[in-house]
């Protein structure tokens, strides 16, 4: 890997160096199915979310092309289909399957030198892969039909970004805490600041696992649901 990919300065220099230095080759989520019923809107729905990557992955000016070539190549979306326990399934379901899945695979990476590193907390970092799972429910796959109509037909082109694609963020080391109080409405039964997930915008996703490298999902810029990232004021339902 070229030395100039993993300057700091870079696009997706994060991404790069954790291919580089913890020699675990693979990097992307975990796709977990909640809806079924309709096989050619979830191919759609993969097939879109691919194609995001690839652009998103071209992003940033040179070496786009080269650089994106390889990390594609490396970008793996494993997806878990299961319909006797993922239909409709909640999402403390999903994390509990995503636990399960990841024992006895977790990679783990240093600590960038920008995080704070506490007593109570020393264990090493899970690469993003080990750490958080995608979930697709009936309302993210309700977003399929305006991001596909909104899609140009030539991307390379300039063009105003089709409405978002959009899965839920679940953090696998997510604990509910009953007895924390805040000011929020309640989400899962929670009126903490973070719960534990958060609606992303998959036109950003090679970013968003770009920046869990470096920092947790519950620092300063979590999006408490219903808020979409990556979109500003943009909330879910988007449909």
């Amino acid at each position: 890997m070229p030395e100039e990919w993993t300057k700091r300065h870079a696009y997706l220099s994060a991404l790069c160096r954790s291919l580089r230095d913890t020699d675990f080759h693979e990097w992307g989520f975990v796709i977990y199915r909640g809806v079924y019923g309709d096989d050619d809107a979830w191919n759609s729905f993969l097939q879109c979310l691919r194609d995001n990557v690839h652009l998103n992955l071209r992003r940033g000016g040179a070496p786009g092309p080269e650089r994106g070539a390889l990390l594609e190549r490396y970008a793996q979306w494993t997806v878990i289909e299961d319909r006797a326990t993922l239909d409709g399934a909640s999402r403390d379901v999903v994390r509990q399957k995503f636990v399960r899945w990841r024992e006895g695979r977790i990679v783990t990476r240093k600590r960038s030198p920008n995080f704070l590193t506490l007593p109570c907390d020393p264990k090493p970092l899970a690469l993003p892969r080990f750490a958080y799972c995608l979930y697709v429910d009936h309302e993210c796959l309700a977003t399929l039909g305006p991001h596909l109509a909104g899609k140009p037909s030539d991307p390379t082109q300039p063009h105003f970004p089709p409405p978002p694609l959009v899965a839920i963020l679940i953090d696998g080391d997510y604990v509910h805490q009953p007895d924390v109080q805040g000011p929020f409405p309640p989400i899962d039964g929670s009126t903490a600041r973070y719960v534990g997930w958060e609606y992303s915008d998959t036109r950003y996703i090679c970013s968003l696992y770009e920046d869990l490298i470096a920092s947790p999902l519950d620092d300063y810029s979590y999006r408490r649901p219903p808020a979409l990232t990556e979109t500003g004021s943009r909330s879910m339902p988007l449909v």
